[in-house]
Parts: C-alpha cells; structure tokens; sequence
C-alpha cells in the first residue's frame, strides 16, 4: 500500500464535502444530462471534482482517475482512484441532506481504500481493506437479523423492469407487514448505512463504477457479504450488488437470483 495513502484519502474527501456543504442551499441544478430526473449536475460537483482531481494530480501523477463528471484518465494504471464528486446530485440540488463525496483508490482492480463524507450529518466512513470500517473513527458492523420478513431494507427504487421484478418479489417475501424497503436516494447513504447496521441489507440494481467502488469497501469492512444478483462474488467492474451479513445475504439470493 501507498505511504501516507490513507490520510491522503481522508484529507482530499474532507476537504471537497466541506466545499460541497458550503454551497448546500444554494446550488440548484446547473446542468442535466439525461432525461432522467436524477441525472443532474450543480456547480458543487464541479467544484468537488476540481479539488479531489487537482489534488490526486499533484500527489499522484502517474494514477489513474475514474470520475463521474470528467471520465477516465489513465485508467488502466496500476492504480486508480475513483470519485464521485457528489453521489445523490439530485437531493443535494433539492436541498435534501442526503448526499455523499465518494472517493476509493484501487489497485489492479482490487479496492484498498475507501472514503465516505456525508457533510450534511458530519458523517465520515473510512474503510480499508482487511482492517474494518469505521464511522467517524468508530468501527462499524452490518445488521446481524436473519429472517428477511422482519427486515429494514433499502436500494434502487426508480421503476426499471429489473427492479419492478424485484418489487413483485419482495412483496411475496413481507407478508405480514414486517418487512420495510426504501431508498434515500443516494448510494453513500443507501449503502454507508447499510454497513452501519442502521438498515438490514442493500439491493442496488443499477448504477456507475463511482457508485459501486467506494461502497464496495465499506460494506465488505463492515462484514456484509457483497455480490451480484447471482451471488457471484462482486468484483470491480459489477454495476449491481447484494449487501447483507452471509445468513440475511443467502435468503436475499432467493429473490435476486432470476432478476
């Protein structure tokens, strides 16, 4: 592992969620760049990418970069930091505080580093691979509940075929009303809360590189069990993911398998 890597990745994350929360309020949506309504860009992206890019740059020059709002640069080096500026654009424009600065430094393909900032709540997730993960310097376990009908869930929620598939199946599973599913529209939260024990498990049918890395850590840190619908095992590059600790991941596989 890199000298000084970890308090590097610290550093940089801090500083662009403390830059993205000055502007909170304040920003509305500067750009879109789809039809889709979560799509969105605000000058706060902008300026978060802008100081975690310049600054891997200048620490960094032979690393590569994987970011949302400006692509790849380098990207088949031996190591690659991947960044989502500000993950859950659209609540952050709306004035929702739910939102996160991702960053994860990956070493051929492998995630060693993880980064989360949620700025709004003073949230900070750090993990790192085989030490554990830590909510502001406090480590952090997922849910420990075996049985999905009493279950705390969240993920994807916008209606693809895929995730209204798994819609069908989850209410099959929560009879009884005991089992609760929701997103809070963002994948730092969905997923840095998830790990946290604070919900029971994660499904994410869809998303990006920059989603899927820097949680990725977090979540296995924090012993979650994490693969795709199939249950193979996630690897980077996967743009979906099952979270849960292995007894809750198993049954959960029921549902995911055919989605």
């Amino acid at each position: 592992m890199l000298a000084g890597a970890d308090s590097f990745i610290k550093e940089i994350t801090r500083e662009a969620g403390d830059a993205t929360l000055k502007r909170f309020g304040k920003d509305g949506v500067h750009y879109t760049k789809s039809e889709r309504i979560w799509d969105v860009v605000t000058k706060a992206d902008l300026l978060s990418e802008k100081i975690l890019v310049s600054r891997i740059k200048k620490q960094y020059p032979r690393h590569g970069i994987i970011s949302e709002e400006s692509g790849s640069h380098n990207p088949g080096e031996e190591y690659v930091w991947v960044i989502d500026p500000i993950d859950g654009t659209l609540n952050f424009a709306s004035g929702t505080p739910l939102y996160g600065v991702m960053v994860c430094l990956v070493h051929d393909s492998e995630v060693m580093l993880s980064a989360i900032h949620i700025p709004a709540t003073g949230e900070f997730f750090f993990a790192k691979a085989g030490k554990g993960a830590y909510l502001n310097g406090k480590r952090i376990y997922c849910s420990s509940r075996k049985d999905v009908g009493k279950t705390f869930g969240t993920g994807s929620t916008s209606f693809s075929p895929r995730s209204t598939h798994f819609f069908g199946k989850l209410l099959k599973a929560g009879k009884g009303d005991q089992m609760m599913y929701g997103s809070f529209g963002s994948m730092a939260n969905n997923a840095c809360y998830t790990a946290a024990g604070r919900r029971d498990w994660m499904v994410a049918l869809n998303g990006s590189i920059w989603d899927f890395a820097p949680v990725s850590l977090i979540l296995k840190e924090a012993g979650c069990k994490i693969t795709n619908m199939k249950g193979e095992p996630w690897k980077f590059g996967m743009l979906e993911m099952v979270a849960a600790n292995p007894v809750l991941h198993r049954k959960l596989l029921v549902l995911t398998k055919d989605v």
